[in-house]
């Protein structure tokens, strides 16, 4: 047992700490729709775990987490802090799988759609229980997506669930899904990193689903089970030794929350912690590549680091309201150098207004905004906005986060200077995760705020950044680009997506809500007592997130 864990066992009182750590992993991501059946995918193992089998059981993780969240369940309202936790203890329908570019089955064995995409058939597992020992039925699918439609627009996963008209379970094991309109995505909807986790209905039923106490102490179906939570100090999880897929090795898991990067570093070198969620820089990475008993890996995404423009009608922003304002803006920064400065080349600066991973989608006829200062002085010079006295031609606020699970919270320091050299005077306010609705929503005074994650298997779940979303910051909405939205998600191959998409992204050229830096990659420093972590490329789906496959080397082999 590593030294550092003495402190843990001081504040957890009880509870049993093991060593710290990790090693290799898998990739898993983004990408495209099969159309039909999906169900012979890649599928996780059976429910035992029989002596012989090659791995080491026992030992607890102790993970170091950025953010700590308000609630365990996204399913109404979107938490970023949780889903570290909540994708060990839910389950999805599905997930996609980079490797054989397929969905994988998770609590549906299968699925299959009809001819005209207007119906879609999942076959569930027979056999799962719930952590509290009832079984798992379609009634449980019926009712989340029931309840989640019943909700609309107030349920975060609206958008991933709006295409269905109604649900029916016509036995234990069987729920079919009705369309509103051909929908050739709706797996990749449902199976999305950000999409419906399954949840008890005989929890749920009958109650207001935003305030259950189920959502501070969820029951699920995954591989490890909820056990209690602390405010401002930690989560623990057991595991669930009756989970259907592989594993859980690890006796427990405890997510110690630990906002301050500096601090989640230095207690991954103390032994203190085995795996830190957040990204600490890259320069520090490159540092802890060489000290002893720590693993650093390198994960690709398809997250993108991003700005959002406020162009809510309710706002009084009349610069970034100006189109050819936010043109010169794209121009004037330099993802190059973003990528090089702040990141040492882990990350792609990006090129584009989704992700090279659905390069398909993407409409290369169309101009994306690169780094030309010349360019970008001349447009708000024919714009009219002239240089004052001071050298600058007006003013702007930037919101960004204090802290970061992405290795920096610099970016809008470069971009200020970046600003800087074409008359923008950029001043950044810094606020605090926790009240982010606050600063980005109730308090309009923003011209710019930072935004970041994953883009989905499919651009189709772009829509949800650009509708009446919690994510949408900028307010922007085009009934045009909406249509288009609704209209790809009428075909189950790319080939037919394809130039509805890109038709999409020539809005987005006129428009510029937004502006992406970079094309993201997780560094995972972890202890290297551990092995076996299960990083899902391009952080697409639950799987990213899940540690049933992680073992501590200290543990039993067998």
């Amino acid at each position: 047992m590593k030294k550092g864990i003495a402190l843990l066992l001081a504040l957890l009182l009880t509870l049993s700490l093991a060593a710290c750590g990790g090693n290799n992993s898998t990739g898993n991501g983004a990408g495209n729709n099969t159309g039909n059946n999906a169900g012979d995918a890649a599928v996780a193992g059976d429910n035992t775990q029989p002596a012989g089998d090659g791995h080491y059981y026992g030992g607890t993780l102790v993970v170091a987490t950025a953010l700590e969240p308000t609630f365990y369940q996204t399913n109404y309202q979107w938490d970023g802090g949780v889903v570290y936790i909540s994708h060990n203890i839910l389950s999805k329908l599905c997930a996609w799988d980079e490797d054989t570019k397929t969905m994988y089955p998770d609590l549906a064995e299968s699925w299959e759609a009809s001819d005209d995409l207007m119906t879609w058939t999942f076959h569930l597992r027979e056999g799962v229980t719930w952590h509290d020992g009832e079984p798992f039925t379609s009634a449980d699918v019926q009712w989340t997506f029931e309840s989640i439609l019943e909700y609309g627009d107030q349920a975060y996963t609206y958008n991933y669930v709006k295409m269905v008209e109604s649900v029916e379970a016509p036995d234990d094991y069987t729920v079919v899904f009705h369309m509103t309109d051909p929908c050739g995505t709706f797996v990749e909807s449902v199976g999305d990193y950000q999409g419906p986790d399954i949840l008890p209905a005989h929890i749920y039923e009958g109650t207001d689903p935003y305030t259950n106490p189920a959502n501070q102490s969820p029951i699920g179906t995954g591989p490890f089970k909820f056990v209690e939570a602390k405010a401002g100090s930690y989560c623990r999880l057991e595991a669930n030794t009756d989970y259907y897929g592989d594993g859980p090795y690890l006796d427990e898991i405890i997510y110690s929350f630990t906002p301050d990067l500096t601090t989640a570093t230095t207690a991954l070198e103390a032994g203190e912690v085995g795996w830190m969620t957040a990204t600490p820089s890259f320069a520090e990475a490159d540092r802890l590549a060489n000290v002893d008993g720590i693993t650093v890996e390198t994960q690709a995404t398809n997250i993108v680091q991003w700005t959002q423009f406020n162009l809510s009608e309710d706002a009084d922003r009349p610069y970034v309201s100006d189109v050819r304002v936010r043109e010169a803006i794209c121009w004037a920064i330099d993802n190059q150098n973003i990528a090089d400065i702040l990141y040492l080349g882990y990350v792609e600066p990006s090129d584009n207004w989704y992700t090279s991973t659905v390069e398909w989608a993407v409409n290369r006829d169309v101009e994306y905004p690169g780094y030309d200062v010349d360019k970008a002085n001349q447009i708000l010079d024919e714009a009219g906005y002239e240089r004052g006295s001071d050298g600058y031609r007006f003013e702007l606020t930037y919101r960004c986060f204090t802290t970061s699970i992405f290795g920096t919270t610099d970016i809008p320091t470069l971009v200020a200077q970046y600003l800087d050299a074409v008359g923008i005077k950029l001043n950044v306010e810094r606020y605090e995760w926790a009240v982010r609705s606050e600063y980005l929503d109730q308090n309009l005074e923003w011209d710019m705020c930072s935004a970041g994650g994953s883009r989905g298997p499919d651009p189709s779940s772009f829509a949800n950044v650009w509708s009446y979303s919690s994510t949408n910051k900028s307010r922007y909405y085009n009934e045009e680009v909406m249509a288009l939205f609704d209209e790809g998600t009428m075909y189950a191959s790319q080939e037919e997506r394809a130039p509805i998409y890109k038709e999409i992204q020539a809005y987005f050229a006129q428009d510029i809500p937004g502006y992406n830096y970079i094309e993201y990659s997780y560094v995972r420093p972890h202890g290297s007592e551990y092995i076996n972590f299960f990083w899902a490329e391009g952080c697409g789906n639950a799987a990213d997130h899940m540690l049933n496959t992680v073992e501590w080397t200290g543990g039993e082999y067998r």
